[in-house]
Formats: structure tokens, C-alpha cells, sequence
């Protein structure tokens, strides 16, 4: 083993802790509940400082720093390895508030002929399931999946070196597909719902031309939304904790 001097040992050491706290703070700005706009910036950077802190051990020896363009070169592979796993995450989540926009689309609350508070007025259910997940995410520690992922990704990607380009692509198109997935399968009991009441509507439209249909179908289906909402909640909540401790397995 190399002998090195006071200086360069703990140049080198800084360098390191530089270069993992470059990759913990991108993470951050993506990963769930940390990487909310609600969270103050001064709140991150502190975590970001003290997590870098705990995982710099873990990146793999400390090695002298380089020049300038090599230090730049890390610090940029660094930024891209940290914000491609908080991607992952938020890849994962934003199945939540896709399955809101069309739980809100099958159930009526965003309707053509219906005018709510907002302007997106289905975002308030994808807003209200999302809000769900954090809160159970946090209850029940599932934050550490994200947090270890952090530490056991320097054996797949060493202290900056570049992303490995086919292993990045097929996790991000396996993170697509599961989301996608799971946005359809939060989503399909509603859609199963809005399909049959639809036809019924249609029966009824079709036997009794002079009945306002829509008057009187609108908030029937409003109401049974809103309760197979209340009744399928847990479930929907429970199946996107599940496949939240999952998500850092692709890159394996």
C-alpha cells in the first residue's frame, strides 16, 4: 500500500466526500418525501451533507484528486449517477398521480361540463393518493430502500466513473414499464366502473330520450367513485409500497 502524507490523505478525503455528496444531493432532488418542493433547501443540503458523510466509507478508497477537468468530469458522472437513482424513484411514484388523473376522468370529476376549483380538477385525487404514500412511506421506514440503494450503488458504479450505458437503459425501461403498470392497475376498477354505468346511462338515454341523463347520472357516478375510492385506498396505497421496495433492484 501506497504511503501518503497528512496533505494528501486528507485531500484526498475531501475529494471523495466531495464527489459523494454530489451524487447523495442529486439524489435528493428526486427521491420521494426528501425531494419534495416543501422540503427547504437548507433542510436537503444538510442531509445530503450528513448521508455523504455516513456513505463516503462505502464509495471505495480515497484516491489523490486529479486536475481540474478530471475533478469536473467526476463531479458531473457523480451528479448523472445520483440523479438517474432519484429518477427511478419518482419514475415509480408518478404512477400514483397517473392513476389520479384517471380515477378523476372515470369517476367525473374532471368532466367537460363540470366546473371545479382548479384548473386540472383530477390532480386533487393523484395529490391526495400521493400524499398517502409519503405518509405511509415515511411510517413504515420505506424511505432505507433509496437511502442503501445510495450506498450499494457504488459496486455497480465506481466513485465517478460513467453510468454503464446498457445496464442505465434497461432499468429505466423496466422503471417505465412497472409504472405504466401499476397506473393501470391502480386505475382499472374505476375504469371497469365508468365503463359499465356509461352503458347503463346509455340504456337508459335510449329507452327515455326526454330524461336529463346527465343531471342525474353525474353525481350517481360521483358517489360510487368516491366510495370504491374509500374502499380500494389501502389497497392502492399498500400495492405502491410494495413496488416502491422493489425499484432498486433493477440495476442488480
Amino acid at each position: 500500500m501506497m504511503a501518503l502524507s497528512l496533505e494528501t490523505w486528507v485531500s484526498a478525503e475531501l475529494y471523495r466526500l466531495l464527489l459523494v455528496f454530489c451524487r447523495v444531493s442529486a439524489a435528493l432532488l428526486l427521491l420521494a418525501g426528501l425531494g419534495e418542493i416543501q422540503v427547504p433547501a437548507r433542510i436537503r443540503i444538510l442531509a445530503g451533507l450528513l448521508i455523504a458523510l455516513c456513505i463516503a466509507p462505502l464509495s471505495g478508497p480515497a484516491v489523490p484528486q486529479p486536475a481540474v477537468w478530471g475533478v469536473a468530469f467526476a463531479m458531473v458522472m457523480e451528479i448523472v449517477a445520483g440523479a438517474f437513482l432519484g429518477t427511478l424513484s419518482r419514475l415509480l411514484l408518478s404512477a400514483v398521480q397517473t392513476a389520479g388523473q384517471i380515477i378523476g376522468q372515470c369517476i367525473g370529476i374532471s368532466n367537460a361540463f363540470a366546473f371545479g376549483i382548479g384548473s386540472d380538477n383530477s390532480a386533487v385525487i393523484g395529490a391526495a393518493l400521493y400524499a398517502a404514500c409519503l405518509a405511509a412511506l415515511f411510517a413504515m421506514d420505506g424511505h432505507h430502500p433509496g437511502l442503501r440503494a445510495l450506498a450499494d450503488s457504488y459496486h455497480l458504479i465506481p466513485l465517478g466513473q460513467p453510468l454503464p450505458a446498457a445496464a442505465a437503459a434497461r432499468s429505466m425501461s423496466e422503471g417505465m414499464t412497472t409504472a405504466f403498470r401499476l397506473a393501470m392497475q391502480l386505475s382499472m376498477p374505476f375504469l371497469f366502473l365508468s365503463v359499465l354505468f356509461n352503458i347503463a346511462l346509455a340504456g337508459i338515454n335510449r329507452a327515455m330520450p326526454a330524461m336529463p341523463v346527465f343531471m342525474i347520472g353525474a353525481p350517481a357516478l360521483l358517489l360510487a367513485g368516491l366510495h370504491l375510492l374509500g374502499v380500494a385506498a389501502p389497497t392502492l396505497v399498500d400495492e405502491m409500497l410494495g413496488a416502491y421496495g422493489n425499484v432498486f433492484t433493477v440495476m442488480r
